[in-house]
């Protein structure tokens, strides 16, 4: 008995001074992302994925313009197939069209049924200004409502912090001459865009998107609160109701023909 009570004293002693010569390992937690450690280059290439693979999809909600001519308040429905066609229709109290939008990549199309007026233009560039009084094209509005931010095609990017320090800046800017094209405002994790602001010639500013509320869809998250303005007081404000992602859309959706 005497010599298993030695046996375990010793073993339990030489256990002891085992562990006394092992050293703590610390575990420090990994350092926050800033400016300084994160590459530009990779936080474009994830702001380019985001939402993909949507490629088609609808939507309703509601829209309230406030421009020269004061605060202008109502529906509105699209559709769009990514990466540029687009149908608005601008919806009366009764739900019926009171305007049209449409652009297939080639034509843009434009009907005022109180008017009844319409319009057809060959273009690459058209935009919303004659409806919103602000310049943003319909490819941008295409690309916001798919909850993505419009991104120029081969730009070189930058990072800077706000002066506050809650938030960072991706400046995109045109390789060749080095043109301010857009700022993008992002969170602590590099990939949550609240702001977008794009700039014409200049580096004058064309329009500010405010992403102010998300909710997802199945595997997207897509806008249920923009605000969208200028450097003029211009500013409208969707509010969306409900989104169909990946719905299928006809071909015709985005041509539009003169009223008879």
């Amino acid at each position: 008995m005497k010599i298993k009570y030695v046996l375990a004293c010793c073993a339990l002693f030489a256990f002891i001074w085992g562990c006394a010569g092992l050293k703590e390992t610390k575990r420090h937690p990994p350092l926050p992302a800033n400016v300084s450690t994160v590459e530009p280059e990779s936080v474009l290439e994830s702001l380019e994925q985001i939402n993909r693979e949507l490629i088609s999809f609808k939507g309703i909600g509601k829209i309230k313009i406030w421009n020269r001519n004061g605060l202008q308040s109502t529906r509105f429905a699209w559709a769009a197939y990514r990466p540029e066609k687009l149908r608005l229709e601008i919806l009366g109290l009764a739900g019926r069209p009171l305007s049209s939008v449409a652009f297939d990549g080639r034509q843009f199309y434009l009907s005022l049924h109180a008017e009844n007026k319409f319009y057809q233009k060959q273009t690459r560039n058209a935009n919303l200004k004659r409806l919103i009084s602000i310049p943003i094209s319909l490819s941008d509005t295409l690309t916001i409502l798919a909850g993505r931010v419009p991104l120029w095609e081969n730009a070189s990017a930058s990072l800077a912090e706000q002066s506050h320090g809650d938030s960072n800046i991706l400046i995109l800017k045109t390789k060749w001459f080095r043109k301010q094209t857009a700022k993008i405002y992002l969170r602590d994790d590099f990939h949550t865009v609240y702001q977008f602001e794009s700039y014409g010639s200049a580096s004058k500013l064309r329009y500010r998107v405010n992403y102010l509320k998300r909710k997802q869809y199945d595997k997207y998250q897509l806008p249920e609160l923009l605000e969208i303005t200028d450097d003029r007081q211009n500013r409208i404000q969707i509010s969306v109701d409900r989104i169909w992602p990946d719905a299928e859309i006809p071909p015709e959706t985005f041509i539009m023909k003169p009223p008879n």
